[in-house]
């Protein structure tokens, strides 16, 4: 019944299983160079991510210190003053009008950095409420520049305004009139006798810029990034002797990226700085 037929009996698979060997020793190779290759891409990628959360860290910490510092020196003064009042507990009001003073200046200080805190405080929690509104410059800017008008004049510096432009903006008036007190202030303070401190504005393109400009020490290139972080002054120019915590410009800054602007500096010539505000104009709204 088998005639002209063959019946395979046996069959030699020794390359099938040398096939499936290689295979078997490939797949096992290839998942563990997979399996190094996800490990060290994940690691990378964890270092990557867990890099702004630790420069967060490293900030939020550096804040707590330099935060704890500043408290801690007009405390000590007021502490002082006062356990020296009480060893002379016979003295009238008027002979202690010194010490009074003293710790009333630091009290306001203490009073003065609190408000900064609370309001950086609400700016990394986004919890500060802004009212934009449309609006031109001569709304936002005449107000905080009048009363230092007579400030200046009293030191005798120069103050000049040359504001000529009326472009329509969409913003919050109480926190940029905040923002030009705190850089009026600034360049009052850092500006000597003699000097000039001035404010101008111009028109680029679709933003709107005003310019607070002052004749004083100036500020390092290295610097004009850096005064705008948290308790950071210049030794020259910034320093604790002329009332500043180093929180102001942090304030400035954030109120301006609150308003998609941008707060940068700028040298001004032969010696100063000039601290330019810039914001977008809005169009047709």
């Amino acid at each position: 019944m088998y005639a002209g037929h063959y019946v395979l009996i046996m069959q030699n698979i020794d390359t099938q299983i040398q096939a499936m060997n290689n295979f078997i020793k490939i797949l096992s190779l290839t998942f563990f160079i997979f399996w190094v290759i996800a490990l060290v891409v994940s690691y990378f990628l964890a270092r990557i991510n867990m890099l702004p959360i630790v420069k967060s860290w490293k900030q939020q910490t550096e804040f707590v210190n330099d935060a704890a510092h500043e408290l801690r020196t007009p405390l000590t003064i007021i502490q002082g003053k006062l356990e020296y009042m009480l060893t002379r507990p016979n003295k009238k009001i008027i002979d202690e009008a010194e010490s009074i003073s003293v710790s009333l200046d630091e009290v306001s200080r203490l009073n003065n950095l609190t408000n900064n805190l609370l309001d950086l405080a609400r700016f990394d929690q986004a919890t500060t409420e802004l009212h934009f509104e449309y609006t031109q410059p001569e709304f936002f800017l005449k107000d905080p520049i009048e009363p230092f008008k007579d400030i200046i004049n009293s030191q005798s510096k120069v103050f000049q305004i040359n504001l000529y432009h009326h472009p329509t903006l969409y913003l919050d008036r109480d926190k940029i009139k905040q923002l030009l007190i705190i850089l009026l202030d600034n360049a009052t303070k850092y500006t000597p006798k003699n000097g000039t401190i001035r404010i101008y504005d111009q028109v680029e393109g679709s933003k709107y810029q005003f310019i607070i400009s002052d004749t004083g020490a100036g500020i390092l290139d290295a610097d004009k990034q850096k005064v705008f972080h948290r308790f950071y002054r210049v030794d020259k120019s910034r320093n604790q002797s002329s009332g500043g915590h180093g929180l102001g410009l942090a304030i400035a800054k954030q109120i301006v990226e609150n308003h998609h602007g941008r707060i940068f500096i700028q040298d001004n010539l032969p010696h100063g700085s000039e601290f330019v505000v810039e914001l977008p104009i809005k169009k047709n709204h």
